[in-house]
């Protein structure tokens, strides 16, 4: 356990400590937030109609819908990001050869779970950060401003509930897709076919954003149900259902138990796959390659 930590710890101060680190915590939100100005006066009026107090229409996406569609699409753009992030540091590490001496004093394993950790830290100390500031920029618009803010919706027990499902949802979906991300990243060390495991958790993930856009408006479906026990689409679309409260409080936890096991398996099948094909260099794997990695132990 002290080598886990002393793994993490390495790690995350290595990256909080880089230029490219604080440059892209300032940039990102600088141009989210002139994106977000553009768009809003692109679409005044259906942010006007959106704002506004009256009752929404048969058909029309409900205040509970669109805040369940918002934290889904936050946890795909997250698992990409930072998925992505594992990814790149897992190749980089085997291409310089820096796991052939870490092989030697803890295991692949630990080597995976440290990554997938010290990334979230990461994207959590960002998000922390961007918390911040936005809470002073917030602060000094009501004091500027003196807005009629409608201070009794904290006082809804809804908000509360509705962050722990997304937290849970967040916690597995990550996990799963960080262990796929970090083994993938171990297996080659050669650029066709890192573009090709690239492009295919891409677009699983888009593909879960996609159905969650739609899941957000028909939860009830049978094609949305089916996706919400599938693991490749479940965090999304599991914190879409749980956070609307449009279906059974059994079918958001049955998704989420789903997600947990699949995300336990996914940390002891990818970890035996990351420890047997670290230090092989220079080849492509074959599916029978990596049955066998599998089944080690």
């Amino acid at each position: 356990m002290s080598q886990l930590k002393l793994l993490i710890k390495t790690e995350y101060l290595t990256e909080i400590k880089s230029k490219s680190f604080w440059l892209g915590t300032i940039l990102i939100p600088i141009v989210v937030i002139g994106f977000g100005v553009f768009a809003g006066f692109m679409m005044s009026d259906e942010v006007a109609k959106a704002v506004s107090p009256t009752t929404p229409e048969p058909g029309e996406m409900t205040d509970a819908q669109a805040a369940g569609m918002l934290v889904g699409l936050f946890l795909a753009l997250f698992l990409i990001a930072y998925g992505s992030s594992i990814y790149q540091k897992v190749r980089k590490e085997k291409v310089n050869r820096i796991m052939e001496v870490l092989a030697t004093c803890v295991t692949g394993r630990m080597m995976m779970i440290s990554k997938i950790i010290s990334v979230a830290l990461i994207g959590l100390t960002q998000i922390a950060i961007w918390f911040v500031l936005i809470m002073g920029a917030a602060i000094a618009a009501v004091i500027v401003f003196s807005p009629d803010i409608p201070w009794e919706i904290f006082r809804n027990p809804k908000i509360y509930v509705a962050g722990i499902w997304s937290l849970l949802f967040f916690i597995g979906g990550y996990v799963f897709y960080g262990s796929i991300y970090a083994a993938c990243g171990a297996m080659t060390d050669k650029d066709n076919e890192n573009q090709t495991y690239m492009t295919v958790l891409t677009f699983l993930l888009l593909g879960s954003f996609y159905v969650e856009q739609f899941a957000a408006t028909h939860p009830t479906n049978a094609f949305v149900t089916v996706c919400s026990f599938i693991p490749f689409t479940a965090p999304a679309i599991g914190a879409v259902n749980a956070v609307s409260g449009m279906v059974p409080l059994w079918q958001s936890l049955l998704s989420l138990g789903v997600l947990f096991v699949f995300a336990w398996l996914a940390v002891n099948i990818s970890g035996k796959i990351y420890t047997s094909s670290i230090l092989l260099k220079g080849r492509k794997f074959t599916l029978s390659d990596i049955w066998l990695f599998m089944k080690m132990k």
